[in-house]
């Protein structure tokens, strides 16, 4: 005999109100306006001959009826945001990757087009962002991470390991005379968030090195450009400063090199199916963590 079911729009407008415990909130959060969010409550409360919520002076709450459903609800939600996930990705043309813009920039991008030229049927989303985006709900499909290769519910495999070492333009280490690490207090030596020179001059067991006093930059990208265009001394992470060693935009200032002790990732969800496009990307792109820099 057929199933009567209720609107499912309905059902998603109470599962938003239980959750905010606000008609007010739960229309900004649907786009509606409060009384549209109302006439879906009641219509489905009469749909179900009972109350389902109890509307207070500061929130609303759920009767007994309403915590019921509310949980059938959720759990209902939940399966079909993860169906529709999988669904979306069995059609194995699109591919999503989240990655740090300096990755992006100064590694990913000199090799991506190799790719792409060679799969133009496959629709891909590249999102720079420094923020961990959620792999699962944000439908992405692989991620690049930096850290230990430890996030809960994700698979990680290491695709390279970085050291840090002093870059420069060739000119500039020509013109202040430097050509080794002994030599880098005769340069300006340019500052980043992510490790700094008395670390690394300790490491290196260098304190006599005066201590630096070149302009910060809030992005490994500008650091490095800035290296570039020969504004001073920076340090460079083995994976950002490939290309541009490979090209003689930059060069290493001796051979003292620190191994630190994060890598870049790739990771994926462990509760989203993978496709041949993801299989794919991942071996092409592992491929070209071994070859040499492009």
């Amino acid at each position: 005999m057929p199933r009567t079911l209720p609107p499912m729009h309905t059902l998603s407008t109470f599962e938003c109100v239980s959750r905010l415990r606000s008609f007010t909130a739960a229309a900004e959060e649907l786009h509606l306006t409060v009384s549209a969010v109302s006439h879906q409550i009641r219509s489905l409360e009469t749909f179900y001959g009972t109350r389902l919520l109890q509307r207070g002076h500061r929130d609303v709450t759920l009767t007994k009826a309403g915590d019921m459903l509310c949980s059938v609800v959720e759990e209902l939600l939940e399966k079909l945001g993860t169906v529709g996930r999988a669904l979306r990705s069995q059609p194995g043309n699109r591919l999503s990757l989240s990655a740090p813009p300096s990755f992006v920039s100064r590694w990913l991008m000199p090799r991506l087009a190799g790719f792409l030229d060679a799969h133009p049927d496959i629709d891909f989303t590249l999102k720079a962002t420094t923020e961990l985006v959620d792999l699962e709900n944000d439908e992405v499909d692989f991620a690049i991470r930096y850290g230990d290769g430890t996030w809960p519910g994700l698979q990680g495999e290491k695709l390279l390991d970085e050291e840090l070492f002093a870059v420069a333009s060739p000119a500039y280490l020509e013109k202040a005379g430097i050509r080794d690490a002994k030599d880098l207090g005769k340069g300006l030596l340019l500052r980043d968030d992510f490790f700094s020179w008395a670390a690394w001059l300790g490491h290196m067991g260098m304190t006599d090195v005066a201590t630096p006093s070149g302009p910060v930059y809030g992005d490994s990208s500008l650091l490095l450009q800035a290296a570039e265009e020969g504004h001073g001394i920076a340090l460079g992470r083995s994976v950002l400063v490939e290309t541009a060693l490979a090209s003689g935009r930059l060069a290493r200032a001796g051979s003292k090199a620190l191994k630190v002790d994060r890598s870049y990732y790739l990771v994926r969800s462990l509760a989203m199916p993978s496709s041949p496009t993801m299989e794919l990307f991942r071996a092409w792109l592992f491929a070209q963590a071994q070859r040499l820099p492009a």
